[in-house]
């Protein structure tokens, strides 16, 4: 797979020990009163589902909307297998090479993302004025790596089964006044801090 479940999915999706991709515009939010409930965007053959909750606290929704927005540019990296302007605003430090990293892991492997992946559980804590953390969990079981030719998915390169509901923390740093992902480590079975995420 490529990204953590899109990086289990640029780390595995792309040969990376541990994560997937696409282009295409947002789908409708979903809204209770006045808070986006959901996202969902499609993304050529992949589709991302944000399936928390915005944060009420502003500060907190800002973060949690950068993170949206930068795995949203990611995915769109992979469908493309280039980085697509303005990922590297969104894209930053550590996590810019997972992704470089993932690109010519697919490059090679002929495949793109398909079917869907799903963020659920997510949290977002501010350390700083310019730092924060996102917590969540990535449900990448549905995830696929196809060829972008024939639309056929390789079943060969599917996540194994400790790899498909895996605990993600994501750094986000503050740049030029907007959230971007700085660095991500994911967290499979049989690590404790994935059990959680587990179904």
């Amino acid at each position: 797979m490529g990204r953590v479940g899109g990086i289990i999915a640029g780390l595995v999706m792309c040969a990376l020990p541990v994560s997937a991709c696409s282009s295409g515009s947002p789908a409708p939010r979903k809204a209770a009163t006045a808070h986006v409930t959901t996202q969902t965007v499609r993304i050529g053959r992949y589709t991302q589902v944000f399936d928390t909750p915005l944060p009420v606290d502003p500060a907190q929704a800002s973060v949690v909307e950068g993170f949206r927005a930068a795995i949203v540019l990611w995915d769109k990296s992979q469908e493309e297998l280039t980085l697509v302007p303005p990922v590297t605003a969104h894209v930053t430090g550590r996590a810019l090479g997972n992704l470089k990293a993932s690109l010519v892991s697919m490059q090679d492997d002929k495949v793109v993302p398909g079917g869907a992946d799903r963020f659920f559980k997510t949290t977002a804590a501010i350390a700083s004025g310019a730092s924060a953390t996102i917590t969540t969990c990535d449900d990448g079981s549905k995830l696929e790596e196809v060829n972008p030719g024939t639309g056929v998915a390789d079943p060969a390169l599917d996540a194994p089964a400790n790899q498909q509901y895996l605990f993600e923390t994501w750094q986000m740093t503050k740049i030029g006044g907007q959230w971007a992902v700085s660095a991500v480590s994911p967290v499979t079975l049989p690590d404790s801090r994935a059990e959680p995420c587990q179904p």
